[in-house]
């Protein structure tokens, strides 16, 4: 099969991490896999090294001279927004409008079969691309999100005929409360690599090293975009709060993994708590694999999330999770492997006392519980369950048997 795989982003969250590890998969299992990122960001490398991999949006220079196309096709009110805003889905300039054209060429040249497209927001590239091939859709947003889709994205995504996979079954019914056809809803949490715990543990004191860890620190880690929807503020009042009941002599350290527009703020917050010893956050990184075995425990903060990656990533490593119940799939994740506990939605007193019930306990690998998860959410067990329904759109023989 002749693939191609869109990513919205090539930035290192949870749906271009997810579309990568999966077109890798694919490229594995002898697909023919070609890349199109609506942006170009930290993960283009790696893309490139899977597959051949184009930007979408290479030059978004929209200007008067671009408005004549926005008013043939849409309206003077989205000409308009173009010009405030010429990074807003569909203000394609001329220039971007026959990168447009010359991809869709090539990738008729080629011969591309189907589309995977990573998440809703990738409607305004396949529009434009005009290429008339089946698309299976992987939605990784919620109700809020969805809502707040542009009209010709939430169009595309509700009148298409093609499959729409949410991650979550919270995703599934918010894909149907905005109309998308039951007949075309399925699930597929996100895709994540299994590490090798024997490798982790070999990597333990470089990561001790590396944060100023002693071997007997407590360490509880959060993950994510360091923004509101990701909840770091609730990260380290809920952290703030079980450091204060620690009893003495023990040392517990926070680390929050990610970037974002909240990181000076939180920043700011820690310094403000007296918490500058003991929480902190460095930004990014590549490979969170080996802090996530080294740690004690993963919070989930997030307000509202489809299904947190994390989640499945600590668990891969033998990690449990706390997470705030009724706030997406982290809690049909921890539910469904005993990977954790939930607390009530944002009561971060809650949270405290499971990080102190968990901190009782000695440290170790959850095995077991890295066993399970991988029987299930590897990225090869994905990579095959969407493979199949591919082959089912495209009508190819020999389907890849899904497991169920």
């Amino acid at each position: 099969m002749k693939l191609l795989v869109l990513s919205h982003a090539a930035d290192r969250t949870g749906a271009p991490r997810s579309a990568l590890l999966l077109a890798r998969e694919w490229a594995a299992m002898g697909l023919d896999v070609e890349i199109l990122l609506r942006r170009d960001g930290v993960l283009r490398p790696a893309f490139e090294a899977v597959a051949p991999t184009a930007i979408y949006r290479g030059r978004p220079e929209f200007g008067p001279g671009d408005v004549l196309p926005l008013l043939r096709d849409y309206d003077p009110g989205m000409a308009l927004k173009c010009l405030r805003n010429p990074d807003r889905p569909y203000c394609l300039s001329r220039n971007e409008r026959r990168d447009a054209a010359a991809l869709a060429a090539r990738y008729r040249a080629w011969g591309a079969q189907a589309i995977y497209a990573n998440t809703s927001h990738c409607a305004d590239m396949i529009e434009p691309l005009g290429l008339d091939l089946p698309v299976l859709t992987h939605v990784r947003e919620m109700a809020p999100s969805l809502r707040a889709l542009d009209p010709r994205r939430r169009a595309h995504l509700l009148h298409g005929d093609g499959p729409v996979l949410a991650v979550s079954e919270r995703g599934r019914a918010d894909l149907a409360e905005i109309g998308v056809a039951a007949s075309r809803l399925g699930v597929e949490p996100p895709a994540a690599a299994v590490p090798d715990l024997q490798a982790l543990e070999r990597q333990r004191d470089r990561v001790e090293q590396q944060f100023g860890l002693a071997p007997g620190d407590r360490l509880v880690v959060g993950a994510g975009t360091v923004g509101p929807r990701k909840g770091p503020d609730l990260f380290i009042e809920s952290l703030g709060r079980a450091i204060e009941a620690a009893p003495a002599g023990e040392r517990i350290a926070g680390l929050w993994l990610g970037e974002g527009e909240w990181l000076d703020p939180c920043r700011d917050r820690i310094k403000a708590a007296g918490l500058g010893d003991a929480v902190s956050f460095p930004g990014a990184m590549a490979d969170i694999a080996p802090v996530l075995y080294r740690a004690d425990l993963l919070l989930c903060t997030s307000r509202e999330d489809p299904y947190p990656r994390v989640v499945i990533e600590a668990a891969l490593a033998g990690t449990r999770s706390v997470a705030f119940a009724a706030t997406g799939g982290a809690e049909e994740f921890i539910t469904r492997f005993d990977a954790g506990s939930l607390v009530p939605a944002f009561d971060t007193g809650a949270m405290a006392a499971a990080i102190t019930t968990v901190l009782k306990r000695p440290h170790r690998c959850d095995a077991g519980l890295a066993a399970r998860v991988a029987a299930e959410r590897s990225v090869e067990r994905s990579a095959r369950r969407i493979l199949d329904r591919l082959q089912m759109l495209t009508g190819e023989a020999n389907a890849t048997s899904a497991d169920s």
